[in-house]
């Protein structure tokens, strides 16, 4: 009886031994959880912000100077501006005008009147290759890149003409009195002498461009304004055509086949003669184009050196009026041909 008493006894001090273990070291904490906070990201690029409006850059305009000229009925100058550019033969459209003569058609061929605005319509009439009574209407019609007027048919009525083969006509003597020409011509000596391109585009015609030949029956090669603006920094070889007496292909850029032959002129003491020689050599019977009758023209001569004389040269300058002022439209060249 006493043994079973000592093992019940001892039994109960090991559980009161044990469950005193366990509340003294508890339940083990957990170790706390680790977390890195990353600031908020802030850029540090902002739109810039621009003080003031942003600056423009203005379009130069280049303007004509103009001469005041006291030569009877020489046309009076009324502003120095450059021609507002046009179509063709230098007609604002809607606006009844003239008169106008004829270009670019050769003697025995004739300007057809056309019914309507257009090649496909049929012919109504006709102007003659030197017609210079050319009267406008008004109305035009834009037709696959052309600009086609209404005109005053001599036949009666009227009809429609291309109006690339129309300038603004100004009678020789009206013309030789414009002082306004003189003053376009020295301004081109100096675009040649300071290779001022845009100088030169400025003068040139907006109508027709201008032709230049460097030999008189060869192909004339058209710049308009804007080509004109670069063709003292062009590279570009053209085809000038065979040079008298050798034969030999003119080939190469505006500025070193055509330039040093103007400039020659331009720099030396030259006279003007206008529309004609003068005292300038002729070659033929024509040698201001006949397809060029109506359109005016100065002769730029540099004389030849005493006792060689054979170096002369001169430049035949053709001048179109464009809206009343005087435009480059051609530059012939003439030499001594062995």
């Amino acid at each position: 009886m006493k043994k079973v008493m000592y093992a019940l006894l001892s039994l109960g001090l090991l559980a009161a031994l044990s469950g005193c273990s366990i509340s003294l070291l508890g339940a083990p904490t957990a170790l706390p959880t680790q977390q890195i906070l990353l600031p908020s990201f802030t850029p540090i690029l902002a739109t810039p912000t621009v003080a003031g409006p942003t600056p423009t850059v203005p379009t130069p305009t280049m303007n004509l100077p103009t001469v005041t000229s006291n030569a009877p009925g020489a046309p009076t100058a009324t502003t120095g501006s450059a021609p507002t550019p046009t179509t063709g033969g230098g007609i604002v459209p809607g606006t009844p005008s003239g008169p106008y003569g004829v270009i670019l058609i050769l003697p025995g061929d004739v300007l057809n009147i056309r019914s309507g605005p257009g090649a496909g319509y049929a012919i109504a009439g006709s102007f003659a290759a030197s017609a210079t009574n050319v009267m406008r209407t008004g109305a035009s019609s834009m037709v696959e890149g052309d600009l086609w007027v209404q005109v005053q048919n001599p036949g009666g009525g009227s009809g429609w003409v291309n109006d690339h083969y129309l300038t603004e006509y100004v009678a020789p003597a009206t013309f030789c009195a414009d002082g306004r020409v003189n003053t376009l011509l020295a301004t081109l000596g100096t675009a040649l002498q300071t290779s001022n391109g845009t100088t030169l585009a400025s003068l040139v015609s907006p109508a027709h461009g201008v032709a230049v030949r460097l030999w008189r029956y060869s192909d004339p090669i058209v710049f308009d304004q804007e080509h004109a603006r670069w063709v003292f920094d062009s590279t570009y070889s053209h085809d000038w055509g065979a040079a008298p007496g050798s034969g030999l292909d003119s080939n190469g850029s505006f500025h070193d086949e055509v330039l040093p032959n103007l400039l020659d002129v331009f720099n030396a003491s030259y006279s003007l003669t206008c529309d004609s020689l003068g005292t300038a050599t002729q070659y033929s019977s024509d040698p201001w184009p006949v397809e060029y009758t109506n359109m005016n023209f100065y002769t730029v001569y540099k004389p030849g050196t005493p006792g060689v004389e054979l170096d002369f040269r001169y430049w035949l300058v053709g001048v179109e009026y464009v809206q009343g002022q005087p435009t480059l439209f051609a530059l012939i060249h003439f030499a001594w041909e062995p």
